[in-house]
């Protein structure tokens, strides 16, 4: 697993207003196979007009080698580690830029200094 991969996996259970159920995540790091069978992620989910103006939210356009098939929004603030049992499967891989969008993204969640995430 490596930063910027697209897989399924499964979110069940979930609670509360986690982002629930089978659905696309993007690898933000795959983890340690030797230490911790954990990757941390941020849920794919389908685009709303309304996140064009929420800093939180990455837009992703559907194509080939991402496997999406709509147009997309990750979703940074439900930024979370998961275990490696979770994935079911790879479908894609983003740009390097669109990985440094959600890597600002996450960096303005933890209020850390944007600029210093390229």
């Amino acid at each position: 697993m490596r930063a910027g991969e697209i897989y399924w996996v499964n979110l069940d259970p979930a609670i509360g207003d986690e982002i629930k159920k089978k659905r696309p995540v993007i690898v933000i790091n795959g983890g340690h196979d030797k230490h911790l069978k954990l990757a941390i992620v941020v849920p794919v989910t389908a685009w709303s007009p309304y996140w064009d103006k929420n800093p939180f939210f990455v837009s992703l356009e559907p194509d080939s080698s991402k496997g999406l098939q709509k147009r997309s929004a990750v979703d940074c603030f439900q930024i979370r580690a998961i275990s490696h049992d979770r994935f079911v499967e790879k479908i894609g891989n983003i740009s390097d830029d669109e990985i440094n969008l959600i890597k600002k993204s996450i960096a303005l969640i933890l209020d850390i200094q944007p600029e210093q995430c390229e």
